[in-house]
């Protein structure tokens, strides 16, 4: 919700008053048979709600006249102010600066033109424009404004010139946070390639965001239902921030490791091991090469890319690998 006013400099202050409000409601008890002492046991124990309503309230101050000088810059200290602010939690005030001021002084036809700056100096970084916030309170504040020195030079006839500053204010709302995503490591898979994992989930969507990084950086989901070339590590993924809603709160899925079978040295448990092998240039799938690990004493055998134990010691299906119930060791 978004209320707005509008300040013209001659008005003082803008007041929102507060309308407070108790109420309080009764619960009846009936008594057995007529007896006043003896309640029935079977109503429910006797409470009173009590309600307290306290409506949003708040004072902004701003200045009433502003005298330019051509000698030193004109600093109003506390020339925005709020006071007696009382808003609902996470609400704010925003004053800021018409859309329609010029900036202009004038006598006649003639015209002087002003700078205003937040704060004490006169930095390009403070310089404010039509539209530009001035302040923020969302508790009793002030804040001081700077206006710079006229050239003289820049003067053509004596007189006196004169202008408004407008100002506008609102009462904005809070957002609201958007909805956790709905994404469970247990329904995730994951498919390596070159040494990185694609992480698959179907209520993965093109609105969300994800970051390796433990949050410092969020990359754009680009693709629906899958994230590609993630390093194995913790990934957060979130609902993006929007016009409505704020970013949502980030969901951590766990990538596995892709390791490569002429390197590992094991035990893995099954859902920290996802297996490549070599071929040539990059390194694939190992479900891509191998429909079936043959046991040999004991051991699953690959030639000469390596073996894997696997307490049944048969023949075990290379799916299997994958298997979070499971452990298995390469050597």
């Amino acid at each position: 919700m978004k209320t707005t006013r509008r300040f013209i400099a001659g008005l003082s202050a803008m007041t929102m008053a507060a309308a407070m409000a108790m109420s309080v409601s009764a619960t009846e008890v009936k008594p057995i048979g007529g007896n006043p002492y003896n309640a029935d046991p079977n109503n429910a124990a006797p409470e009173a709600t009590v309600t307290y309503n306290v409506d949003p309230s708040y004072t902004v101050t701003i200045p009433t006249k502003v005298t330019l000088s051509d000698e030193n810059d004109v600093k109003l200290e506390n020339a925005v102010a709020a006071s007696d602010v009382r808003l609902e939690k996470g609400d704010k005030i925003v004053v800021s600066l018409d859309k329609d001021n010029t900036f202009e002084v004038k006598n006649g036809d003639e015209t002087i033109t002003y700078a205003v700056y937040k704060g004490t100096t006169t930095d390009a970084a403070n310089k404010l424009a039509a539209e530009s916030v001035v302040a923020e309170f969302s508790e009793n504040g002030s804040e001081t404004l700077t206006f710079a020195k006229i050239n003289k030079d820049d003067v053509k006839y004596a007189g006196t010139y004169t202008g408004t500053l407008t100002f506008g204010i609102s009462v904005e709302s809070a957002k609201a946070a958007a909805k956790k995503p709905d994404i469970a490591q247990a329904d995730c898979t994951f498919s390596p390639s070159n040494g990185k994992s694609t992480l698959s989930n179907a209520n993965i969507t093109t609105s969300m965001e994800y970051s390796a990084d433990n949050g410092t950086t969020w990359t754009d989901v680009t693709s629906a239902g899958s994230i590609a070339s993630l390093a194995a590590g913790t990934v957060q993924i979130r609902v993006k921030e929007t016009d409505e809603k704020l970013a949502s709160e980030a969901v951590s899925i766990t990538v596995p490791e892709v390791l490569h079978i002429n390197e590992l040295v094991g035990p893995y448990t099954g859902d920290r091991l996802t297996c490549e092998y070599y071929a040539g240039e990059t390194w694939q799938a190992l479900v891509d090469r191998y429909d079936l690990i043959i046991a040999y004493r004991g051991w699953a055998c690959f030639g000469t890319d390596g073996v894997i134990s696997y307490e049944s010691g048969s023949g075990v299906p290379v799916t299997a690998l994958v298997d979070n119930t499971k452990t298995y060791k390469v050597e």
